[in-house]
C-alpha cells in the first residue's frame, strides 16, 4: 500500500496525472464523435451486420491507438524508474533504510502498475461501453473479460521492460530503446498480417523473435480476437478478414500467453537481481 501511495504522488508531482487525463477525454471525445458520425451516416443499401461491424473495427483502431497512448505512458512515467534516481541522489537515501533492495525495485513496480490497470480499465471500457450502445454489438461477458485482462496484461509486459532497461540505461537512453522495441513489436504485427494475407512466410522466423522479446503486439492480437470471437452472431468464419490491417493474424495461442506469464516473471527477477548487484554509490 505504501508503494502504490508513493507511485501515485510521483505521477501526481510531475504531472503526468493532469497531463494523460486531459489528452485521454480529448482522445474518448474523438472516438465517440467519430463512432457516432459512422453509425448515423446515410446509406442507400445497407447490408446485414454492417453497422455492427463497422463499430467492431473502430473498436480494434481505438483500443489499437488505446493501447500506444499507455506503452507511452508507461515508458515516459517509468524510463527512469531506477537510473534517474540513482542519478539525482533519491535512490542513495532510499537504500540508506534496511529495506532490501528487492523489495525497493519490486515496490516500485507493482505500485507504478496499480495506477497503469487502474488507467488502463477507465480507457478500455470508455471505448467498448460506446460502441455496444451504439453499434448494438452483442458481446459475450466472458470475451469482455478475457479482453480486458489482455488489454491490461500488455503494459504489465511493457512496465516490467521499462523498468530492467532502467537499472542498466541512462534515461534518456532506455525511453528510446523501448519506444523502438515496441515500434519494431506493432511493425512485425502489420508485416505478419500482409504477408499472411498473401499466404507467404518468409520472415515468420523473425517476427517470431521479434513477437517473444515483446510480446504486446501478439497479446493485441489476442485482445481483438476475444473480441470478435464474443460476438453472438451468425457470421462467416472469414470475418476477422474484413478487419483490414487490424485483422488478428497468427492468433497467440494460450501457451504463447503462458510464455508471456514467465517472460514477465523472469524480467522481474532480473531487474531485482540486476539492482542488487548495481553499483549506487
Amino acid at each position: 500500500m505504501l508503494w502504490i501511495v508513493f507511485a501515485g504522488k510521483e505521477l501526481f508531482r510531475k504531472k503526468i496525472v493532469l497531463v494523460t487525463s486531459v489528452l485521454t477525454l480529448l482522445f474518448i471525445g474523438l472516438f465517440n464523435f467519430g463512432l457516432y458520425k459512422l453509425m448515423h451516416q446515410s446509406r442507400l443499401i445497407k447490408l446485414p451486420f454492417e453497422g455492427i461491424m463497422e463499430g467492431v473495427t473502430l473498436l480494434s483502431l481505438g483500443l489499437l491507438f488505446a493501447g500506444m497512448i499507455v506503452a507511452f505512458l508507461v515508458f515516459f512515467a517509468t524510463m527512469g524508474a531506477i537510473s534517474g534516481e540513482v542519478e539525482n541522489g533519491l535512490m542513495l537515501a532510499v537504500l540508506a533504510r534496511p529495506i532490501p533492495r528487492w523489495k525497493v525495485y519490486l515496490g516500485k513496480y507493482f505500485g507504478t502498475a496499480f495506477w497503469i490497470a487502474i488507467y488502463c480499465t477507465v480507457l478500455f471500457m470508455a471505448l467498448l461501453l460506446p460502441v455496444q450502445q451504439m453499434a448494438d454489438v452483442p458481446l459475450a461477458f466472458g470475451s469482455i473479460l478475457r479482453a480486458w485482462l489482455l488489454f491490461v496484461w500488455g503494459p504489465m509486459l511493457l512496465l516490467a521492460v521499462s523498468m530492467l532497461g532502467s537499472v542498466f540505461f541512462p534515461m534518456l537512453g532506455n525511453g528510446v530503446a523501448c519506444a523502438i522495441l515496441y515500434g519494431l513489436s506493432l511493425f512485425s504485427g502489420f508485416a505478419e498480417t500482409l504477408i499472411s494475407a498473401r499466404g507467404g512466410n518468409t520472415f515468420s522466423g523473425m517476427l517470431l523473435a521479434i513477437s517473444m522479446l515483446m510480446p504486446s503486439n501478439s497479446l493485441f492480437s489476442r485482445v481483438t480476437y476475444e473480441i470478435i470471437n464474443g460476438l453472438d452472431l451468425p457470421l462467416l468464419p472469414d470475418i476477422m478478414s474484413q478487419l483490414g490491417p487490424f485483422s488478428p493474424s497468427n492468433i497467440p495461442s494460450p501457451s504463447f500467453i503462458g510464455y508471456s506469464v514467465f517472460y514477465w516473471a523472469a524480467l522481474l527477477a532480473l531487474g531485482c537481481f540486476a539492482l542488487k548487484r548495481k553499483d549506487i554509490a
